[in-house]
């Protein structure tokens, strides 16, 4: 028979959640499960199975990568399908100990990539469109601008500390968190993008679809990016909107730096190199 403490502990653990308060590592010495809510009295939970959570610091964050590695699994779709409306609630939730509720971001992330890469390579999207044209510093260019893509966590993540370094007691791990769900969603929405390519490979769609999607990927990636910082810092869009532009901003600007930063970079080892 389910204890009704039990019950009232999830509950608990629910309005917590939504509640804006602050992290605090005392709290996570509370004898409750920070997965589901139940009374703990063991270092593992007896009804979710997840084991007491501590408050997440860096070489917490490599160790639970690594402890169950799996490419695919329900957990990991279930996560997706949340990310896609509340990455930031995701990543708060993360953060505040629902551990074995989400699939790690990190690996999450990785997953991201690798399709990523997969469809640039099935799509030949960074490749010319003219075979007479494909020389070996180009080769060199589409090879390494895959990489490009990965620029956008560390705009999020500095966009996260510089406009939000106190709000809520989160610590730069746990900054580094929400970067990790929030660019997995702009990965994902880049691969999912990129499917039509797929099935109309013509180098005139392909033209006309990359030169669409400078314009509507970039907006869709602020708005990503967006909300996710309103719902992990909870914030108040009356009180606090100008906040949350000004983030959304430094994103945009830091990711522009970057990429153009990536791109002298890549311009000059090609020409060093080719």
């Amino acid at each position: 028979m389910t204890d009704p403490r039990d019950s009232t502990n999830a509950a608990t653990a629910v309005a917590d959640a939504r509640r804006p308060q602050r992290v605090d590592a005392v709290d996570f010495g509370a004898a409750r499960c920070r997965n589901c809510g139940a009374a703990l009295h063991a270092p593992y939970c007896g009804q979710c199975g997840q084991e007491r959570a501590q408050r997440i610091g860096l070489r917490d964050l490599r160790k639970e990568a690594w402890i169950r590695w799996r490419w695919f699994d329900t957990l990991s779709a279930r996560t997706a399908l949340r990310l896609l409306t509340g990455p930031g609630r995701v990543a708060r939730e993360y953060v505040l100990g629902a551990r074995s509720r989400h699939f790690h971001p990190l690996k999450l992330l990785l997953v991201a990539v690798g399709l990523l890469l997969l469809a640039l390579a099935r799509t030949n999207y960074l490749q010319s469109q003219h075979e007479e044209d494909v020389t070996r510093a180009m080769a060199l260019a589409a090879a390494y601008g895959k990489w490009s893509f990965s620029l956008g966590i560390a705009a999020i993540l500095a966009a996260s500390l510089a406009v939000f370094p106190r709000r809520l007691g989160y610590n730069p791990v746990e900054h580094l968190v929400l970067a990790a769900y929030c660019h997995a969603v702009v990965l994902l929405l880049v691969v999912l993008n990129m499917l039509p390519l797929l099935f109309d490979p013509q180098p005139g769609f392909v033209a006309a679809h990359k030169l669409a999607s400078s314009y509507y990927m970039f907006v869709v990636k602020a708005a990503v990016v967006g909300v996710a910082f309103a719902q992990f810092f909870m914030l108040d869009l009356r009180r606090d909107w100008w906040r949350l532009a000004l983030a959304v901003a430094l994103f945009v600007f830091v990711n522009w730096a970057l990429g153009r930063a990536y791109a002298h970079t890549l311009s000059w080892y090609i020409t060093n190199h080719a």
